[in-house]
């Protein structure tokens, strides 16, 4: 367990230093951050104590879990009393983690198109599709589960691979919204079929709270092209939905990120986490 613990540590102690060092973030940058931190990862087996505990902290636990086999990660968070893996599965991909086609380790599913991390302008809403299913299947009323949505900032993802996600509680629920768009600050009113309504408002043009964010993350947008990646970000959503989180400084934290510092907010990100050592 120390032996872990001094892997999670020497990763992002090494990570945070690079960040640091780099004088100007760019796109060379941001790959080789996400590198570092995400090849650290993929050597990190998690404890089911570290998995309760990574519960607890959000979907900046997501990375932590990438070295994790599927079925180890499924224990961990029954052990946790949190979502069941299995449910995440159903409701993201449609098919139990008992499937032939999944595998115990990898969590992927054989003959499954790649549906998430691709660019793919679609994966927006039929993440928050699943994520409303998941919530449902959990005791939700289905009504109350249109009010979260899960939002992502993709400026970045395409020439630095890095994705700011954030889930929010949406006080208009599906209903029509007027705010400055934040690419253009141009007066816009978003509804649930266009691809900006995916993105997080704090208020609208009239001063109403049109968000309130439950929890973020900034990651490496490529580990979601991992079912297994995928479903848990589906799960850590849930937990942090009804634990009643909220993460107010979000709006402080986007501020650098629209503005290009994203490798200061993936340090924020992966700051966030702190693994017990045993």
């Amino acid at each position: 367990m120390k032996t872990n613990m001094m892997q999670v540590s020497s990763v992002l102690l090494a990570t945070l230093m690079f960040l640091g060092g780099c004088a100007t973030p760019g796109e060379a940058d941001g790959h080789v951050a996400a590198n570092t931190f995400g090849q650290g990862m993929k050597n990190l087996i998690l404890s089911p104590f570290m998995i309760v505990a990574g519960i607890a902290q959000g979907l900046a636990f997501l990375p932590y879990t990438i070295g994790t086999g599927l079925n180890d990660l499924n224990k961990g968070l029954l052990q946790a009393n949190a979502v069941p893996l299995d449910d995440s599965y159903k409701a993201t991909f449609g098919v139990s983690i008992e499937d032939q086609r999944v595998d115990p380790q990898s969590g992927k599913i054989q003959g499954q198109p790649g549906q998430y991390g691709r660019y793919r302008s679609a994966a927006i809403f039929e993440a928050n599709t699943a994520l409303q299913r998941l919530l449902v299947s959990q005791g939700m009323p289905e009504q109350t589960a249109k009010n979260y949505v899960l939002t992502g900032n993709y400026q970045y993802a395409l020439t630095r691979g890095q994705i700011l996600l954030a889930v929010v509680y949406r006080h208009p629920g599906e209903q029509p919204f007027r705010v400055a768009a934040k690419q253009t600050g141009i007066t816009t009113t978003f509804r649930p079929g266009q691809r900006g309504w995916h993105e997080p408002y704090q208020r609208d043009v009239d001063g109403q709270p049109v968000d309130e964010v439950v929890d973020w993350a900034a990651i490496d947008y490529k580990l979601l092209r991992q079912e297994k990646v995928v479903a848990t970000l589906m799960v850590l959503a849930v937990e942090a939905i009804k634990s009643g989180k909220r993460s107010p400084e979000y709006w402080e934290v986007e501020r650098p990120w629209m503005a290009g510092d994203t490798n200061k907010v993936m340090a924020l990100s992966q700051g966030r986490v702190s693994l017990p050592a045993s």
